[in-house]
């Protein structure tokens, strides 16, 4: 192109640019009709048109190189394009946050794509940088409401950009780059269209109805969205088809474009469906002093505390069930209403797990420390010795808890450990090891059945036992034996003592892949509290 059309081309985009400013600027005050403005917007963009801003050809995808060139369609095709995109960016939402977001995401990634693309087109290149400009300072410094009259003239460059830049490009999809670009504010404005024409009640002045305004924000608030929820859910959304735009001009592949938007289609709607469902992910229980994760109630204790309330339990003379769940039993609740119900009722509830602490702290509401079966143990110990209490300890397989009373005793002497019995008895045989236990009389029972079997024990036989605190130990047995060694200090301390444990017991191969299962549920969950209660 000659020096003087390249003159011409840009008089013609400030010319008709300003005056998609001043346009703005009337409708903000004046209201004016869709007609009447639809009228004024065919007759601005006439004027990029006749300076040489237009659509000629597309790139036929049928032939190796070859062009559709669009002849008498030229005019009407480009002017559906210029009206669409300005009119898209134009819908002003309730607050008027949106836009300049859209508009910063937009005019970076064309500029991106031409980079990519090499094609030389220095114009668009400079209107994008331009545009990225100013939509930042609308984003950090102007007040972005106030200032919603200059939108329509935004959206009109950003339609231009695409016209002298993308839509010029040689790859073969070069008419789907500028659509997923633009993809968030182009749907949101065809949803608006349609919604107005089916309520007659939402229809402008004049015989058109008016589609100037932003609904998917309102849509998603409907749905359970917060208003800045419903923002940065539209932001993002943004964000993600700009990125495979950016893809896609590098690695030109339909496959792989239907399997990019299939892949974000999921994932909204999977977010959509998890805040229309309004599961409360973690709360605070104030009446007892917990914080519920997943519905389960754990104490705001750390290990001092616990074992203070472990003493008044056992003063108490009545039964108490204690429980220390970890991030497995947090999930095993969550499917076992039995084992629920049992944790809903516990007297004490510790948390054992480092998963717990994590998902606590990320989601706002954090444990003061991770209070462990063990721990316990060694804390029930000392305290024993002091107060002169017993214990009994049940569970593991046959051999198991001798070797820890053992162990115990000789750790803590003087300690009394009135009896013990592996976890794998019979049916038939509950009976006796029942009495047993009311025989002798122990004030604590340490029970190491593996959760949820040894809190399911428990709480058939917490009125009958006739002790004054049951707690559920889980492997604890293990370790203190001497079967099982415990994870380096440092490891405990940094949360990674279950790396440890799953090396020493591949089997528990399971328990990492519900790890992560918990880890995904506690992200997720955090991705839909912000954006059902972020204000």
């Amino acid at each position: 192109m000659s020096e003087f059309g390249i003159t011409y081309k840009i008089i013609g985009i400030v010319v008709a640019s300003a005056l998609m400013i001043i346009l703005g600027r009337v409708d903000k005050k004046k209201k004016l009709s869709t007609g009447n403005k639809l009228i004024f917007q065919i007759l601005i963009s006439l004027i990029v048109i006749y300076s040489g801003v237009k659509i000629e050809f597309l790139r036929d995808p049928s032939s190796s190189g070859g062009y559709l060139y669009l002849n008498f369609l030229t005019i009407p095709l480009t002017i559906i394009w210029l009206m669409s995109i300005t009119n898209s960016i134009g819908q002003v939402d309730e607050w008027g946050e949106i836009t300049p977001y859209i508009i910063f995401i937009a005019s970076l990634t064309f500029l991106a794509v031409s980079l990519i693309q090499r094609q030389g087109l220095i114009l668009a290149e400079v209107l994008s940088l331009i545009l990225a400009a100013v939509s930042f300072i609308f984003i950090r410094y102007l007040p972005r409401r106030k200032f919603s009259s200059y939108y329509m003239s935004f959206g009109f460059i950003l339609a231009i950009i695409a016209i002298v830049g993308v839509l010029k490009s040689t790859a073969a999809l070069t008419l789907l780059i500028p659509l997923l670009i633009l993809g968030v504010p182009l749907i949101d404005f065809s949803y608006s269209i349609v919604a107005a024409y089916a309520r007659p009640e939402v229809q402008g002045q004049g015989d058109y109805p008016s589609f100037s305004e932003s609904r998917l924000r309102q849509k998603l608030q409907s749905y359970g969205f917060s208003p800045r929820g419903a923002n940065l859910t539209i932001i993002g959304s943004s964000l993600y088809l700009s990125f495979s735009a950016l893809i896609i001009s590098i690695n030109q592949n339909l496959y792989l474009l239907v399997v990019l938007v299939v892949f974000g289609g999921l994932v909204f709607e999977l977010l959509t469906k998890q805040v229309k469902l309004g599961e409360i992910i973690i709360g605070e229980d104030t009446s007892n002093h917990r914080v519920r994760l997943f519905q389960v109630g754990i104490d705001q204790i750390d290990n001092q505390k616990t074992i203070q309330k472990i003493e008044e339990f056992v003063i108490s003379k009545k039964p108490h069930l204690v429980v220390t769940p970890d991030t497995l039993a947090i999930l095993r609740a969550r499917r076992d209403p039995e084992y629920h119900a049992i944790l809903k009722s516990a007297d004490l509830i510790t948390p054992d797990g480092a998963g717990i602490l994590w998902a606590t702290t990320t989601l706002n509401y954090p444990l003061t420390e991770r209070v462990t079966g063990i721990d316990i143990i060694n804390n029930i110990c000392q305290l024993a010795i002091k107060k002169g209490y017993s214990l009994y300890l049940l569970g593991a397989s046959p051999g198991v808890a001798e070797e820890a009373s053992l162990n115990l005793t000789r750790h803590y002497p003087g300690l009394k450990i009135v009896g013990s019995h592996h976890g794998y008895f019979a049916p038939q045989g509950e009976v006796e090891i029942v009495r047993e236990i009311k025989e002798k009389r122990p004030d604590i029972l340490l029970v190491g059945m593996g959760m949820p079997k040894q809190e399911k024990w428990i709480a058939k036989n917490l009125n009958k036992l006739n002790v004054s605190v049951c707690m559920g130990v889980g492997g604890s047995f293990d370790v203190i034996s001497g079967r099982i060694p415990r994870a380096p200090l440092w490891m405990q301390k940094h949360g990674m003592e279950w790396i440890y444990r799953s090396i020493k017991q591949p089997k528990r191969v399971f328990w990492v892949l519900a790890l992560f299962y918990f880890i995904w549920l506690v992200v997720l969950g955090k991705i839909v509290f912000t954006l059902k209660e972020a204000d």
